[in-house]
C-alpha cells in the first residue's frame, strides 16, 4: 500500500468513528431514542463509510 492510501483509510475511519460516537451521544443521551434507532445508526454509518471508501478510494 502506498502512504497516500494509508492516510486515506485512517482519515476515513477516524471520521466514521467521530460521526458514530457523536450520533450515539445525540441519539442516546439527548434525544433518548431506543436501541433500534441506535442499531440503525450504526448500520448506516458502516454502509456509508464503505460506500464512500469504494467511491473515493485512491487508485494505484
Amino acid at each position: 500500500m502506498r502512504k497516500r492510501q494509508i492516510k486515506f483509510i485512517l482519515a476515513l475511519c477516524t471520521a466514521a468513528v467521530v460521526l458514530w460516537v457523536g450520533g450515539e451521544i445525540l441519539l442516546g443521551l439527548v434525544l433518548d431514542l431506543g436501541l433500534t434507532v441506535s442499531r440503525i445508526w450504526a448500520i448506516a454509518i458502516i454502509v456509508l463509510t464503505c460506500a464512500f471508501s469504494l467511491w473515493k478510494c485512491p487508485r494505484e
